[in-house]
Formats: structure tokens, C-alpha cells, sequence
């Protein structure tokens, strides 16, 4: 079973591609299989459009299946990744965790960056920090993803907030 998004070999290609990347870089074998862990729960606690794969095979198999089917083919695939009919995980996928690992492992807490968005005023001598709580918050870090560039790649996937599915219960 898959523990994360990718590999490190495909993140290592990735990232011989890009600029800045020292944290990665600099980063031993553990701390990257971490950042990706890691990476990879805040991708998955996200919304997605669609079924996992496993659930929509069996509904495409049975219609009818009963819920506790349903339940039994959800938890049998570990991630969100991949969905309805595709067999692999997407490509943007892969890299929007390459990239959350590597702003985590540069440092980047999205709990903290969202905190200092409201930071008015800081002071040091007089030890004073005044917030602004009617700052709008950055999109990304609304939904606990450290990179702007991540969230780029996420977005495509992501069901619409403002969406609905009923079923009816008989």
C-alpha cells in the first residue's frame, strides 16, 4: 500500500528540475519521508471531487451495494488518491506533495502563517503585538496547505463547497 503521494525517487527527479530547494536538498532520507507523510495527510483531509477508485468500481459492478460494501471498499484503499476511474494517482497530485514537503520542510507551519496574517503592529522593547482580525485569510492556508503553489495543483480536484448530494432514504 501506498504511504504517500509519489516517491522519493520521483520527488528527487522533480526537484532536479526546480529552483530553491535547498531544504529538500539539505534534508536526510528520514525528515523527507516525513515531510511526505506528512504532506500527504493534509492533501487527504481535503474534499475531493468524486469517489475513491475502490467505491467507484464496486458501484459500477453493483448499484445496490449496501453501505456496509460501500464502507468496506473506502477503507480498503488508504488514500484519497486515485478516484472514479482513473488506476493512478494524477501527476499534480504527486507534485502538490513534493511541494508541501518541501515548504514544511523550509519551515513553513500553515497554523503560524495564518496567526501572523492578522499581526498589525509588533513590537519588541515594549513587548506589544497588535492583530487585525478583519484581515481576509490566504485561501491556501484557510485549508492547512503551507504552499500557495501546492494549493494551485489541489484546486482542480477539490469539490465545490456550495455543492450538494442528497440521497434519499427509503
Amino acid at each position: 500500500m501506498a504511504a504517500f503521494y509519489g516517491t522519493l525517487v520521483e520527488a528527487g527527479n522533480y526537484f532536479s528540475t526546480r529552483l530553491h530547494t535547498s531544504a529538500w536538498d539539505d534534508s536526510s532520507i528520514t525528515d523527507r519521508q516525513k515531510a511526505m507523510f506528512m504532506a500527504t495527510r493534509y492533501i487527504d483531509r481535503l474534499n475531493y471531487k468524486g469517489l475513491k477508485a475502490t467505491v467507484y468500481t464496486l458501484l459500477e459492478a453493483d448499484e445496490d451495494a449496501t453501505d456496509e460494501a460501500i464502507r468496506a471498499a473506502e477503507a480498503s484503499q488508504e488514500l484519497e488518491f486515485p478516484r472514479d476511474a482513473d488506476t493512478t494517482v494524477p501527476t499534480d497530485i504527486k507534485t502538490a506533495c513534493f511541494e508541501i514537503a518541501l515548504a514544511l520542510l523550509d519551515g513553513v507551519d500553515p497554523d503560524a502563517e495564518l496567526e501572523n496574517l492578522g499581526i498589525e503592529t509588533h513590537s519588541y522593547a515594549g513587548v506589544k503585538t497588535a492583530y487585525n482580525r478583519d484581515q481576509q485569510p490566504i485561501e491556501h492556508l484557510i485549508h492547512g496547505i503551507p504552499s500557495p503553489l501546492a494549493w494551485r495543483y489541489l484546486k482542480p480536484f477539490l469539490r465545490d463547497g456550495r455543492e450538494y448530494r442528497l440521497t434519499r432514504v427509503s
